[in-house]
């Protein structure tokens, strides 16, 4: 199953299944829609005094998200009011594996929290994901938070060693959740307080493990990055992730969230031309970069496809008041290599790629002007950040011709299959 913020045109995209399908709603709790070979009901999971139940409420698209939602809370405070005579006020119950991640992913979302879709996907919708392997029993039900162990955390992450993977972000993601559940049962802010996780300990504190793996040292070569830009089409590439990466690899490796998750109100038509506006960047700064001219055609070509209603460039597919995932580009990335048999290589090592090769094609380009570009050792006070926006421009300027020289290179050549 999973868990979702549901929204009208995500339920308009959906359609009847071979195999039957539940969602569950992260905004209304206990809102469940199945969807089958026939139809798509709506029900909702209460707990009254017979312990868990579930109340069929209507079919779809007769009746909508909006009513559906309603209906669910009026049967959870049909369900309440029927608590035994003489039974606690707080009637707390004791809080499932899927109600920390859960609670833990709304947190991160309120905070702003720009991981919050890594930590969704690794804990919540993978199907490899930690609800899936260690918080269901053997019958599919969910089991409380309290009861995980070491043992099922070790369990869950070796199933990322036996694939291949490090386990470093997966425990991490993990660690921090239960780490989030200790401190939830007394605090006032929590939207759930009659749910208590009960945590007396992290599970994850003690599972050990390679948790960190050696620096990455991957650069493409010019070869490798002409056969990325020309060969990464065809019959199950998206339009949008192409254009992603075309715009990653234009700007010169700028950092991938920046470009991933940028705002249509990042792009900026300024008298010497568009620029990117960054409004936050890794360093906590603004930082602002003038497109080049391969860029701009990229952006332009993605502002055609860009859902009109998303605030952001490359939004979800069913979910466009989202941007897209690093995990989703991290992911296209390796099927790329899988597919084309090429050495494997992470999004990020475009950045290496592009700074190496324009140093090695530009001898005389300043290699400090290249960090301007990529924001790297600038000081933070006011007076710099003025500097930046007068000075800097020449050198912005001068990187960005650097960019559009490779890149005329890259466009003008063939791949090697």
């Amino acid at each position: 199953m999973e868990t979702l913020k549901m929204t009208d045109r995500w339920l308009q995209s959906l359609r009847p299944a071979d195999t039957r399908q539940e969602f569950a709603d992260s905004l209304s709790p206990g809102l469940r829609l199945r969807v089958g070979s026939r139809s798509m009901a709506w029900s909702v999971l209460v707990r009254g005094p017979e312990g868990r139940k579930r109340i069929a409420l209507g079919k779809y698209p007769a009746m909508g998200l909006k009513e559906a939602r309603q209906r669910a809370a009026d049967a959870a405070d049909e369900a309440r009011s029927t608590q035994p005579k003489g039974a606690p006020e707080h009637d707390h119950r004791v809080g499932t594996v899927r109600d920390l991640f859960s609670f833990v992913i709304g947190q991160m979302r309120a905070e702003k929290v720009a991981t919050a879709d890594e930590y969704e996907n690794y804990l919540i919708k993978r199907e490899d994901s930690a609800l899936n392997v260690i918080g269901l029993d053997d019958e599919g039900n969910d089991i409380p938070a309290n009861s995980v162990t070491p043992d099922d955390v070790t369990r869950w992450l070796r199933k990322f060693h036996e694939a291949g993977a490090l386990t470093g972000h997966p425990r991490a993601y993990l660690s921090a959740a239960f780490s989030r559940g200790l401190s939830a049962d007394y605090d006032p802010t929590n939207p759930n307080p009659n749910i208590r996780f009960n945590l007396t300990a992290n599970p994850v504190t003690h599972v050990g493990g390679k948790m960190k793996g050696k620096a990455r040292d991957r650069t493409l070569s010019m070869q490798e990055l002409i056969d990325f830009w020309h060969g990464y089409h065809g019959r199950g590439v998206s339009p949008q992730m192409k254009l992603t990466f075309r715009l990653i690899i234009s700007m010169g490796g700028v950092r991938i969230s920046e470009i991933v998750r940028s705002q249509k109100s990042w792009y900026q038509e300024r008298p010497l031309g568009r620029w990117i506006a960054l409004p936050k960047t890794k360093n906590n700064h603004p930082h602002d970069l003038p497109l080049t001219r391969m860029a701009e055609a990229v952006y332009e070509a993605a502002m055609l496809i860009s859902d009109a209603g998303s605030p952001y460039l490359f939004p979800k597919s069913h979910q466009p008041d989202e941007p897209q995932t690093l995990n989703s580009i991290s992911q296209a990335a390796r099927k790329w290599c899988a597919r084309q048999k090429a050495e494997p290589f992470q999004p990020r090592d475009l950045r290496r790629t592009i700074k190496t090769l324009l140093i090695d094609r530009n001898p005389n380009l300043n290699r400090d002007w290249i960090d301007v570009w990529h924001n790297h050792g600038r000081a933070a006070d006011v007076a710099r950040k003025h500097y930046d926006r007068a000075e800097y421009l020449t050198v912005k300027r001068a990187v960005a011709e650097a960019i559009d020289d490779l890149l005329s290179d890259v466009e003008g050549r063939i791949a090697a299959f």
